[in-house]
């Protein structure tokens, strides 16, 4: 696949990458002009504006279980999300994406993105505090009405191929839990493989490693 990458410091076309290890290969301050555009979608950066389009996703009690958090009630709890993600942008250098269709009547379909893990517990983390134990994770949720059109999967394809071509990723994981057959198959399809289950010590929900292949 192709991935457009537009920002104001950094603009080339990635064919067919992927990768392996964490770094900021760009200037973290550009993350505000980031858009990665896919087939059918952009996916551009968060910002406070999205909390009533994401609401009904982060309010779902299936689509946050299979994330492993308790949905929300109210606008508050998922502006808290949006801002936690906001967060992650400007400390790391990356977070969640917005998925926007490009379609006329442009809708936002969830959100999929990055996070750091500290192997040590298999908790979210900075790259500063985990250290050498810092494990980027590859994660997506879309909202019901926008199952099964392959959304996840262009999304996540271009995420992965983006980690390794402009943030020097060396290897992906995502933690997908043993009853979320949809997940499972979107890890199949972009070729990672199923490794060691974990119990995270923070949220004690089971969750199955899912590794990919490293940077070619």
């Amino acid at each position: 696949m192709v991935v457009e990458i537009r920002s104001r410091a950094f603009h080339r076309t990635v064919a067919g990458a992927s990768g392996y290890g964490l770094g900021m290969g760009d200037d973290a301050s550009s993350w505000e002009q980031l858009r990665l555009s896919t087939e059918r979608l952009c996916l551009r950066m968060p910002t406070p504006a999205d909390v009533e389009s994401l609401y009904d996703l982060f309010a779902d009690a299936e689509v946050m279980h299979g994330l492993g958090k308790e949905p929300v009630s109210a606008l508050a709890e998922a502006r808290a999300m949006i801002d936690d993600g906001i967060r992650e942008w400007r400390t790391e250098g990356l977070g969640p994406f917005i998925l926007e269709t490009t379609a006329a009547g442009r809708q936002v379909v969830g959100i999929a993105g990055l996070m750091i893990y500290d192997t040590r517990g298999w908790t979210p983390s900075t790259s500063a505090d985990a250290g050498p134990h810092a494990q980027p994770e590859l994660g997506w949720a879309l909202a019901r009405p926008h199952w099964g059109h392959g959304y996840a999967t262009e999304a996540a394809a271009g995420i992965r191929d983006w980690a390794y071509a402009a943030r020097a990723v060396e290897r992906l994981v995502s933690l997908i839990r043993p009853d979320n057959g949809r997940s499972q198959r979107v890890a199949e399809r972009l070729g990672a493989t199923p490794a060691e289950t974990i119990t995270p010590s923070d949220s004690k929900r089971t969750a199955v490693v899912w590794r990919y292949p490293p940077a070619a």
